[in-house]
């Protein structure tokens, strides 16, 4: 791997590709429950019996509780040393952990009465938290995994390959047009069955590979400044943290409105609302994140050539120009069509137009969900530069917390906006006939509201300070510091 010619050789511990490659599963590992907690509300209003509003309160109650408690789990991950390292006990840990969770979430139907509903909440608080623990890792071991600017945005290329085409492309394409049809086109409780238990056993093989990518790195010779690294001791000393460094702020606030965005149009009311009750063909999800494929690649390809030629910024920067334009092209072609239901019915220049704007808006919206694991590590390494300190746990779960908050909202806002067309019951299943108002909530899901995140994430982004150059010294000063 070329080394950037401004900076001497020694500032760069570099990581095989493959380490890298294996690693960055840890993220698939973790998504792959994310994919499937999206389900999670037909299973709770269709089979456990709950009513719309206590899901989508529960749901928000668990993510905030989640947020809350996320930089304590930083501050823990920050004081682990074992003999094994400090980041693969508690990736197994998390995943068995995550596997016990689903396995309490999914069975709540077998319980009556008060027990039903504590169950299920007490399983929703668990799961975050074994959730937060293994996603963390993912931030957290950046910084150790490679300080190379020019391999840092490769983990986004083997991420998406990984996760958003593997997990949430494929992912969707297999329930929407194998599973789904396999089980009579219906949630109902044998595809939970067998779409939990997949879940759970390739999640867990991932995890171990994980754990092969970062156990070469997994130790204190490449924390921070290794030995001579300042201890991070009281409240006093993390407030400090969180308070002098700028650019986790800006990046917190941003990948926060991002990943609003992109729980939202992953979560499976929203899916079922355009395809299969605007669009009217379910099936169509499931197609298209099969077409997506190739194009993921090229794009993804592109921002990161864009990242590792000038800055990580950049390439968010590009990413949310991306997304925001296609959503203009899907709401032009929404607002224009006398039905939408014959925009896949009829073919033509509509329906490539909307399989164009919302490809690009699925890649170029989850890509900044990608990127900031990376641009995260350039946060720890600022801190490190700045401080003495190696807190990147800390720093992952400031991620955490915005993220846990935001997207604490998006089943609060999905659920409110379903109550409040007259879904108190259960949501709409894809066979659902296509009003007025369930156009209006799906327009507000697909067009409205990722306009206006989009447009405050890109304002706030343009302000992020660790740029190319930046970059450059601040390992210049570690390398310094470490004499």
């Amino acid at each position: 791997m070329a080394q950037n010619v401004n900076a001497p050789q020694a500032q760069y511990h570099n990581a095989k590709q493959w380490e890298i490659a294996l690693f960055s599963l840890n993220n698939s590992a973790s998504n792959l429950y994310l994919f499937a907690f999206g389900f999670l509300t037909y299973y709770a209003t269709g089979i456990a019996g709950f009513a719309t509003f206590t899901v989508s309160s529960l749901l928000g109650a668990a993510r905030l509780f989640d947020g809350l408690i996320d930089p304590m789990i930083g501050v823990i991950m920050d004081h682990i040393d074992t003999k094994w390292g400090r980041f693969r006990p508690i990736m197994l840990i998390s995943n068995i952990g995550l596997l016990l969770s689903f396995a309490l979430l999914f069975s709540t139907h077998q319980f009556e009465g008060s027990l039903k509903y504590g169950i299920y909440f007490v399983g929703l608080i668990f799961h975050k938290i074994v959730y937060s623990f293994q996603q963390t890792v993912t931030k957290a071991a950046q910084p150790a995994l490679t300080n190379n600017p020019k391999q840092r945005p490769l983990f986004s290329i083997y991420d998406t390959i990984f996760s958003s085409i593997g997990i949430f492309a494929v992912g969707q394409m297999i329930v929407a047009n194998w599973l789904s049809p396999r089980h009579g086109g219906e949630f109902n409780l044998a595809f939970f069955t067998e779409f939990i238990i997949g879940i759970c056993v390739i999640s867990f093989v991932l995890t171990i590979l994980a754990m092969i990518g970062i156990s070469r790195k997994d130790n204190q010779a490449f924390f921070g400044l290794g030995e001579s690294t300042v201890e991070t001791k009281s409240i006093k000393d993390y407030w400090s943290v969180i308070k002098g460094n700028g650019p986790l702020q800006i990046l917190a606030l941003t990948s926060a409105l991002v990943k609003f965005l992109t729980t939202l149009i992953g979560d499976q009311v929203f899916v079922v609302l355009v395809f299969g009750i605007i669009l009217g063909n379910y099936g169509i999800s499931g197609t298209l994140g099969l077409i997506q494929i190739i194009p993921n690649l090229l794009i993804v390809a592109g921002f990161t050539t864009i990242a590792s030629r000038t800055s990580l910024k950049n390439a968010y920067v590009l990413s949310l120009i991306t997304m925001l334009t296609s959503v203009a092209l899907m709401g032009v072609i929404l607002f224009t069509s006398a039905d939408t239901r014959e925009i896949f019915a009829n073919g033509g220049l509509a329906m490539v137009l909307f399989s164009i704007g919302y490809i690009g808006f699925k890649i170029a919206g989850t890509y900044p969900s990608s990127v900031v694991l990376t641009m995260a590590a350039d946060i720890s390494d600022y801190e490190t530069a700045r401080s003495g300190r190696f807190v990147s746990g800390l720093i992952g779960t400031i991620f955490s917390l915005t993220d846990s908050i935001s997207t604490s909202l998006a089943p609060i806002v999905i659920g409110w906006l379903m109550i409040g067309i007259g879904y108190t019951d259960g949501y709409p299943g894809p066979d659902e006939a296509l009003s007025p108002a369930l156009f209006t909530a799906g327009t507000i899901l697909l067009i409205i509201v990722p306009a206006i995140l989009g447009s405050i994430a890109l304002f706030l982004i343009s302000r992020y300070p660790l740029n190319k150059q930046k970059m450059i010294d601040v390992q210049a000063q570690i390398s310094a510091r470490k004499g």
